[in-house]
């Protein structure tokens, strides 16, 4: 199975429902790629209004 991501909280997962969000508008062409570790001092978290770690497409088509 391929990875997803999100449409609308760009967080990546393999499975067909978004495990953050519960979305099921995945999408398979997305670009770029962010791994938040701490998103209390992530400068990129902050930038992308990411509350969780996790991986995270960068752009979602």
């Amino acid at each position: 199975m391929t990875e997803k991501a999100c449409r609308e909280c760009h967080r990546i997962s393999r499975g067909s429902t978004c495990p953050k969000c519960g979305a099921v508008t995945m999408s398979d062409d997305f670009t770029g790629l962010a791994i938040i570790f701490d998103q209390e001092k992530s400068i990129i978290a902050n930038a992308m209004k990411v509350k969780e770690k996790g991986r995270y497409a960068l752009r979602v088509r």
